[in-house]
C-alpha cells in the first residue's frame, strides 16, 4: 500500500476505527461503567427527592393616573386615565425597594416566613439540609439568634429573589411573579405585595391634596375666630349704647361711624370665613374622591404544577456523571498503554510505508 493511499485512508472518517478505539474498551470494562452507573444513580435519586419543586404564580395589574390629579379644580375634566411611563417606573422601583419590602415582611403569616428561609435552587435547598445536619452529628447547636418577627437585611434579600416585578410602560400595566416551595403560599406572596401596594398608593394619593387641606383647615379655625370676634365686639358695643340687636342705624352720627365700621368687619369677616370653607369643603371632596388606581386584571392563582422540577434533571445528571466517572479512565488508561485495535495506530505508530496489505485486525 503507498504512503498516498495510506493518508488517503486516514483522513476519511472510518466508523469501525471509532468502535475498536473507543467502544471495544468500554466493552471489555463495562462491569466498572455498570458499577460507576450505579453509583451515579444511588446519589443521585436521594438527593432528587430532597430537593423540592419550586411553584409560580403571576399577577398582572392595571396603573392609572391617580384621580386627585385627573380632578381639576372646577370643572372635574378627566385626564387620560393609564400611568404615564414615570408613574409606573416609579411604582416598579418603589416595590424594588428595602422600605417596600419591610412593610411585605410585616404581614405575611408564618408559614411564607418559613418557606422564605430556604434559598432558591438546588445548591441553596442542599445547604438547608446538610449544614443543619454537620452540625447535629459533630454535636454543634443549631440556633436562629433572629426572632420570627425581627426584619434583617438577609430576609429582605431573600424576598426580593422570591419576587419578580417587570413594569409595562406601553400598556400601563405592573406584573409580580412569585416563587415559592409550598403550593399555597405562592399567591399569598403575590398577594401580599398588591396588598401592601395598594395601601401605600392610597396613602401616597391622598397626601398629593393632604397637606393642602391641613392649611386651608388651619386658615379656616383662624377666619372663624375672627367671625366670633367681630360678631362679639359688635354685640358689646350695641349693649354699651342700648343699640336694638337688629337695627342697623341710628341718629347719632359719631355712633353710626363707629357702627358702620364694626358691621363692615363682620361683613368681611363672614365673606372671608364663606370662601375658606368654600376651599375646604372642595378639598375634602376631593380628597374622599381618591379612589384605588390599581386594578388587578389578573389575580394570583394557585399553580397547578411545579413551574421548576429538577428531579428528573438531577437523575439524568448522577446518570451522566456515574458513566462519565467509569469511562474515563478506562479510555485514558487504554491510551497511556497503546494497544494496537485499528490498522491506522500501526500507520501512526511508524513513518515509514509498508509494502502490501495489512491483516484485518479483529
Amino acid at each position: 500500500m503507498s504512503s498516498t493511499n495510506q493518508q488517503k485512508n486516514t483522513g476519511q472518517i472510518d466508523p469501525q476505527f471509532y468502535i475498536a478505539k473507543y467502544l471495544l474498551p468500554i466493552l471489555e470494562h463495562k462491569w466498572i461503567v455498570i458499577l460507576c452507573t450505579l453509583l451515579g444513580l444511588s446519589v443521585a435519586i436521594p438527593i432528587s427527592f430532597l430537593i423540592k419543586p419550586e411553584y409560580s404564580s403571576t399577577a398582572t395589574t392595571q396603573v392609572e393616573t391617580p384621580r386627585a390629579k385627573m380632578i381639576s379644580k372646577v370643572t372635574e375634566e378627566i385626564s387620560s386615565r393609564t400611568g404615564n411611563r414615570a408613574y409606573i417606573t416609579a411604582a416598579v422601583e418603589r416595590m424594588h425597594s428595602s422600605a417596600f419590602r419591610t412593610e411585605v415582611l410585616k404581614v405575611i403569616p408564618e408559614g411564607l416566613q418559613a418557606d422564605l428561609k430556604i434559598p432558591l435552587g438546588v445548591k441553596g435547598q442542599l445547604k438547608s439540609i446538610l449544614i443543619p445536619l454537620i452540625k447535629k452529628l459533630l454535636k454543634k447547636e443549631v440556633s436562629d439568634q433572629t426572632d420570627q418577627t425581627t426584619i434583617t437585611p438577609q430576609k429582605l434579600v431573600r424576598l426580593s429573589k422570591r419576587i419578580e416585578i417587570t413594569g409595562n410602560t406601553g400598556k400601563g400595566t405592573v406584573q409580580l411573579t412569585g416563587t415559592t416551595y409550598d403550593q399555597a403560599m405562592t399567591t399569598v406572596l403575590v398577594q401580599s405585595y398588591i396588598d401592601v401596594w395598594v395601601a401605600l398608593n392610597m396613602d401616597a394619593n391622598k397626601s398629593l391634596i393632604r397637606h393642602e387641606l391641613e392649611f386651608t383647615k388651619a386658615q379656616l379655625n383662624d377666619y372663624k375666630a375672627q367671625l366670633k370676634d367681630s360678631e362679639n365686639e359688635l354685640r358689646l358695643f350695641k349693649q354699651k349704647f342700648e343699640i336694638p340687636p337688629a337695627l342697623t342705624s341710628v341718629t347719632d352720627m359719631e355712633l353710626q361711624s363707629q357702627l358702620d365700621v364694626l358691621q363692615n368687619k363682620l361683613e368681611n369677616a363672614k365673606e372671608r370665613y364663606k370662601r375658606i370653607d368654600d376651599i375646604f369643603l372642595e378639598l375634602s371632596r376631593k380628597e374622599k374622591a381618591v379612589v384605588n388606581n390599581i386594578k388587578v386584571i389578573n389575580p394570583p392563582q394557585v399553580p397547578l404544577g411545579p413551574s421548576k422540577n429538577m428531579q428528573i434533571p438531577i437523575i439524568l445528571l448522577g446518570l451522566i456523571l456515574g458513566a462519565a466517572t467509569g469511562i474515563a479512565p478506562i479510555l485514558a488508561w487504554d491510551y497511556y498503554r497503546g494497544n494496537i485495535r485499528h490498522k491506522k495506530d500501526i500507520y501512526s505508530a511508524v513513518d515509514i510505508p509498508i509494502i502490501g496489505k495489512l491483516p484485518t485486525i479483529k
